[in-house]
């Protein structure tokens, strides 16, 4: 089972360290679980098909497909919560598959593309775009902040 997790973790891009994260569970025990150095507790099992959609007698023993054919995905609900395109939709699908240095790199890009159109000079945009940029603007420097300070303090 080690093996099938360590797929799913891969095949999503993810670090150990975020798979944990989405699942409950520290990146160590991941560590431990991918080498068969620990075997997955039921609710750690249930937590990656949930999470990932995976399909759980493959999980288990490897038989049949990895992912769940017959449930939607977690993007084909929201697809459907969000009443989105199948062009916004292939879009989310396009950045989720990136690995985790593209994803910060387009992240970057944004940043600075709001940072260029949100100075108080531009007169053609409206307040309410400006402060919506703004608020953006700080929601990003609230979160490295904070990333700053849990890398220190683990450091």
């Amino acid at each position: 089972m080690n093996e099938r997790i360590k797929a799913v973790r891969r095949h999503y891009h993810l670090t150990m360290s975020a798979f944990g994260s989405r699942i409950g569970i520290k990146n160590s025990s991941i560590s431990l679980l991918e080498n068969g150095k620990n075997n997955p507790s039921e609710r750690t099992i249930l937590a990656i098909c949930r999470e990932f959609n995976v399909n759980e007698e493959w999980l288990r023993t490897g038989k049949g497909d990895m992912f769940n054919q017959d449930e939607p995905s977690i993007l084909a609900r929201l697809s459907g919560e969000y009443k989105l395109t199948q062009r916004e939709e292939a879009v989310i699908a396009a950045f989720l598959e990136l690995s985790d240095t593209d994803r910060a790199a387009i992240m970057r890009y944004v940043d600075n593309l709001v940072a260029k159109l949100a100075p108080s000079g531009i007169s053609d945009a409206s307040a309410e775009a400006v402060a919506a940029a703004r608020d953006y603007l700080d929601m990003v420097a609230d979160e490295k902040n904070t990333e700053e300070g849990s890398s220190t303090s683990a450091g």
